[in-house]
């Protein structure tokens, strides 16, 4: 196999780290030229829709303060149409920026005049003003927007600004009018006084907006992003109260509004227009219903940011270059002296331990290294002969160990069917330690037509737990030879294992005497998990450990097993076996296995087994699973 050269792999790693870094820096660089581009873009857009906002406003409140003098000379002179057209006209006369006024009246309002009467002047060119009744069923203004909002006003409100519309009752053209209420002397509503106003001059404004943008943006056109005739970079759209487009610097489709937006600050959101991001500044016109846009395109937003983006990679690029020349250069000539100590180690690694070790000028690292293999030689001489005692030692160890392993096991019953004359009773156990040998103990006999029983887990494992485990299950054997009272059997196990316990070791332990012939059940359970009765827990008082205090008084409790029922016992290394990511088995998973099966006692027990096993995996055992499980068959 071709071996790698360590310099090589030093140069990589150290330029990889670099690359990384230099990576870190770009990204951040990035991440602040995006975010400064942004804020430029929505400190653009927010300039541009307050400036052309403030025109709008202006225009309005000369719209509003015109409309609200001239509603004066239109209510002093109606007494009869020919008045009222008089002051439109002298009106018109006066203020020669308007497009038109009107006086409309509620239906009937001059008799003889028929029903609908709207009176219009309007300049057909720059000097001569016309005036006409427009009123009529065809041009019904009763239901028009326009009036019931303008009549629905109090003379102290502003007026109403309506939508762009379309009237051909005069010359076929889209008008925005602005409206307020006629009174008459006793100051009832009698109809709606408004003036029409021009949006030429605003397509104008949008359009020069646009160019004072584009010329402070671009240095000229020859060196724009591409042709602006191809796609818009920058746009500017005005719209009604019902999102329908008024004015526009271009044709941009405004439907790019209803579509799903992303918030990137509060004046800028961003929409997507036919695959194409735009970030969209959008202002309120006060007065008014309407709504400025302002569309700035992805690649006008990001332009500069992405020039400067370029120009940093290409530098880091050629100082990235003469950085790994002159680097790779040096890590070579640093780590040559390795090769040498390379050569002796291999020597050293068949095992020619008094080879020799080349000599270096410099006392540096690799000077040090030379010395700690001459120490490693040394060494290794010596821990060679350890370790043949070591082994020999281990394996004397090893070989106890499985003694003891077979003498624990050899303690507890496990030849089964446990009681193959009788037919009354069905009993399997299994026990599994963690270690050679571990604290867990079941024990079980008959005697005078009853099934002394019990099962415990000793505190902590390996050796010690071992042999209190011992102790623990000759102390149940030696007491339940004298006493069928299951409290009285852990109170004196508890008196016995509590002398001498310098290691405050303690044993959970559950004992029961069940009366074969009636199925009455006696226990003690002191500290241990509650057992199985069918698919439902045993109820367990709540005693403490044996070993604990000489003190305790240990309760006693009674139940009747039923034929046919099972009693399942176990230890807490069946709750909590873990597998790979340390989750337990559990309760839950248990009952599951005990609701769903009707077997034998062994068959439980080895389903139970198969479960954890199956939960378990390639994870270690942690603790040891012991199980004991019995069948009434009365």
């Amino acid at each position: 196999m071709k071996r790698s050269k360590l310099s090589r792999r030093i140069t990589w790693r150290v330029l990889g780290i670099i690359l990384c870094f230099n990576t870190l820096i770009i990204g951040a660089i990035l991440l602040f030229v995006f975010e400064v581009s942004l804020m430029n873009s929505s400190i653009r857009g927010k300039y541009v829709t307050d400036g052309i906002a403030g025109s709008l406003e202006n225009m309005m409140y000369a719209a509003k303060t015109g409309t609200f003098n001239n509603r004066l000379e239109v209510e002093y002179n109606m007494n009869t149409p020919e008045q009222v057209f008089g002051s439109l006209e002298k009106i018109m006369e006066v203020n020669t920026h308007l497009k038109g006024c009107f006086a409309a009246f509620e239906p009937d309002y001059f008799k003889g005049h028929g029903r609908w009467f709207e009176a219009y002047a309007y300049y057909t060119d720059s000097t001569h003003i016309e005036i006409q009744q427009i009123g009529s069923p065809h041009h019904d203004y009763f239901n028009g927007v326009w009036y019931q909002r303008g009549l629905s006003l109090t003379r102290n409100d502003d007026g109403y600004l309506t939508d762009l519309y379309y009237d051909d009752s005069v010359n076929s053209s889209m008008y925005c009018s602005y409206v307020i209420p006629l009174f008459d002397r006793k100051g009832d509503r009698v109809g709606v006084y408004g003036i029409d106003i021009e949006l030429q001059w605003l397509d104008e404004l949008l359009h020069e907006t646009v160019k004072e943008v584009k010329q402070g943006f671009f240095i000229d056109d020859d060196d724009s992003i591409e042709s602006l005739d191809d796609e818009t970079y920058f746009s500017i759209q005005i719209l009604d109260s019902k999102g329908t487009r008024i004015a526009g610097s271009d044709s941009t489709d405004i439907n790019i509004l209803k579509n799903k937006q992303e918030m990137i600050s509060k004046d800028l959101a961003m929409y997507d227009l036919l695959g194409t991001p735009y970030y969209i500044n959008t202002s309120k016109i006060g007065h008014t219903g309407w709504t400025l846009v302002v569309l700035q395109h992805r690649e006008m937003v990001f332009f500069w940011g992405m020039v400067l983006a370029a120009v940093i990679l290409f530098f880091m690029s050629i100082g990235g270059i003469v950085i790994f020349i002159f680097m790779s250069r040096s890590i070579r000539r640093a780590t040559k002296p390795l090769a040498f100590l390379s050569k002796s180690a291999r020597e050293i690694a068949k095992g020619n331990f008094d080879t020799t070790l080349p000599t270096f000028k410099h006392n540096d690292e690799v000077a040090q290294l030379r010395d700690s293999f001459d120490t490693m030689q040394q060494s290794l001489k010596q821990y060679i002969e350890e370790l043949k005692e070591t082994t020999a030692a281990k394996a004397t160890i090893m070989s106890e160990l499985n003694v003891a392993h077979s003498i624990q096991m050899s303690m507890l019953p496990k030849t089964f069917p446990a009681f193959p004359n009788r037919k009354d009773i069905d009993l399997y156990a299994s026990l599994t330690p963690a270690k050679a040998v571990g604290g867990d103990l079941y024990d079980f006999f008959i005697h005078d037509e009853k099934l002394f029983f019990c099962i415990g887990d000793v505190s902590g494992k390996g050796v010690p737990a071992s042999l209190v485990m011992a102790v623990s299950r000759t102390l149940f054997r030696n007491i339940s030879a004298h006493t069928d009272k299951p409290s009285h059997i852990v109170e004196t196990m508890n008196v016995n294992i509590c002398e001498g316990n310098e290691n405050c070791m303690f044993v959970t332990l559950f004992v029961g005497v069940l009366d074969l012939a009636t199925g009455l059940l006696r226990y003690c359970n002191a500290g241990h998990d509650a057992p199985f009765i069918g698919d439902t827990l045993l109820p367990c008082d709540s005693n403490l450990p044996v070993g604990v205090t000489t003190e305790l008084q240990y309760t006693e409790q009674e139940a009747m097993i039923a034929p046919g029922a099972t009693l399942f016992l176990y230890t807490d290394g069946l709750t909590e076996a873990e597998n790979a990511s340390q989750e337990h088995f559990g309760m839950k998973r248990i009952t599951d296995v005990i609701t769903t099966f009707s077997g034998s006692p062994q068959e439980l027990i080895k389903t139970m087994i198969t479960a954890v096993h199956q939960y378990v995996g390639d994870t270690e055992q942690s603790d040891d699973l012991t199980m004991l499980a019995f069948k009434l068959n009365r």
